[in-house]
């Protein structure tokens, strides 16, 4: 890590009072490296994001931001509009000599997940060698499953499975917790490398050549809405890249995505307790 040069990249709307904080902290994460580039693609943010990374530019040395504008009209499809901007910065990395000498590309959220991310953490990645991209893990149950796929895991579009089960079925919390919150598993810090076809979680470590000939999708040929990260990363895989989440990289604690699974598990603990409880009194009646 410490002979090698770092691009970190994200994407920017709505962040004026959080992307310094967020740009610290990856800052002093990746300061092992021997040089460390920002650039950050901004869009459809009306909260003056754009000021506060044109003041960001000035403090920091070698941070870069690129404003597109309002892209809701033109693309009103979310997923479209995140593939649109990512695929800005993957033109960057192919075309712009400024990052000819980049070795890795770390991509991150930059919304205030990644509250845990350190030296440590990063450094871990180079405990291993056979990996060309490194995802975070949290300190907590596993969120982004809608990035994630695994043979055994997650091998599915879990919210194109939830709507599949909507249609036999109106139980849409059970539906809920069969396609997306059983799949919500917590991954210790010591366990083992796990070998994914993607995944995503906040936090990427990438070798810069899987940008060469790779992009981000965002639409299916419907036109509906999928993972952009999953696009990019079945085509890498396609080519033999190896993909990993590593445990040890922690990156977000408990969080907004895993919330609704806590308090589903609080109210079964609840209903649980309280059949316990009627079997006993019933019991004690006899």
């Amino acid at each position: 890590m410490a002979e090698s040069v770092f691009l970190c990249v994200g994407l920017a709307r709505n962040g004026a009072k959080s992307i310094r904080r967020e740009v610290e902290r990856l800052s002093d994460a990746l300061g092992g490296s021997k040089a460390l580039h920002f650039l950050f693609i901004e869009s459809d943010s009306d909260d003056g994001t754009v000021v506060e990374l044109e003041k960001i530019s000035g403090t920091f040395e070698n941070l870069r931001y690129v404003s597109l504008g309002r892209l809701r009209d033109e693309l009103p499809k979310r997923t479209a509009r995140l593939a649109h901007c990512r695929n800005v910065y993957v033109k960057e990395i192919r075309e712009n000599p400024i990052y000819r000498d980049v070795d890795y590309v770390v991509v991150a959220d930059m919304d205030g997940l990644n509250t845990k991310i350190s030296a440590e953490g990063v450094e871990s990645c180079w405990t291993h060698d056979e990996w060309d991209a490194c995802f975070a893990n949290p300190d907590g149950p596993y969120y982004d499953i809608w990035a994630l796929r695994h043979p055994d895991w997650s091998p599915n579009d879990c919210w194109a499975q939830y709507e599949f089960l909507n249609k036999y079925s109106k139980r849409r919390e059970r539906n809920l917790f069969a396609s997306v919150h059983a799949r919500m598993i917590t991954i210790p810090k010591n366990a083992d490398w796990i070998e994914v076809n993607s995944a995503f979680g906040g936090l990427a470590i990438y070798k810069r050549a899987l940008f060469e000939d790779a992009e981000y999708i965002g639409l299916d040929a419907a036109g509906d809405e999928i993972c952009e990260h999953v696009t990019l990363h079945d085509q890498v895989v396609e080519r033999g890249a190896r993909l990993f989440i590593n445990p040890a990289f922690i990156n977000a604690g408990r969080n907004g995505h895993t919330r609704e699974l806590f308090f589903v598990r609080k109210i079964r603990r609840k209903i649980k307790h309280a059949k316990k409880r009627m079997r006993e009194h019933a019991a004690s009646r006899r």
